[in-house]
């Protein structure tokens, strides 16, 4: 099984949701042969983001037109995005919750996944995802509780575009409420540590 970590976490000490990812790798290690762990940490890659020259990349991919060098260099930085991707089983997307959304730098790695004819394609009735066979899992810590409110928007969006994409096996581990219970801080986090090794030990029996 090869698991990418996808982490959003700007900081260079370990947050609340690495330190559940992390055990949610421990754990499954511990229940799967064979993990092999690449990590892609989203404030260390040079992310393109949508602009004027990808966008005339896209519409020259359609007229057969040439790109310019600027544009060549744009395409390779998110292709390479999207190699990567492509190459995982599971994806483990970790992200601290800002605002009612995740770090605008998870938007702009999606950015890279969403090519209309390698992950996703448009047929007569409507869209169709291309990746198949694949999982993901999305651990996120949350100060407050937003559980039910629908105001969770990167948890909802994160597993839609995942669906749009074709992964329709999609869990997660929402660590909620330290910051608005400091006083059951420790038990939140051990509870949404395990969680995660019991979410693991259930994916690896799925293997």
């Amino acid at each position: 099984m090869k698991v990418l970590y996808i982490n959003a976490n700007p900081r260079t000490k370990k947050s609340v949701s690495e330190e559940i990812a992390d055990t949610f790798i421990e754990e499954l290690k511990k229940a799967e042969q064979g993990v092999d762990v690449e990590y892609a940490h989203l404030y260390e890659m040079d992310l393109q983001e949508i602009d004027e020259d990808v966008l005339g990349s896209w519409g020259k991919h359609r007229t057969g037109e040439a790109f310019t060098e600027v544009e060549k260099e744009k395409v390779k930085r998110m292709d390479d995005v999207l190699d990567q991707f492509l190459a995982a089983d599971l994806y483990v997307f970790v992200t601290p919750f800002w605002n009612l959304l995740f770090p605008p730098r998870v938007k702009t790695y999606i950015d890279s996944l969403c090519i209309p004819g390698k992950t996703f394609r448009y047929t007569a009735s409507g869209q169709e995802g291309l990746i198949e066979g694949k999982r993901a899992v999305h651990i996120e810590s949350v100060g407050g509780v937003y559980k039910g409110t629908g105001l969770n928007f990167s948890e909802d969006y994160l597993r839609e575009v995942m669906r749009f994409l074709g992964i329709k096996e999609y869990d997660s581990v929402i660590c909620e409420g330290m910051s608005q219970y400091p006083d059951m801080a420790e038990k939140i986090l051990d509870e949404s540590k395990a969680e995660a090794r019991e979410l693991a030990q259930k994916l690896a029996r799925l293997e």
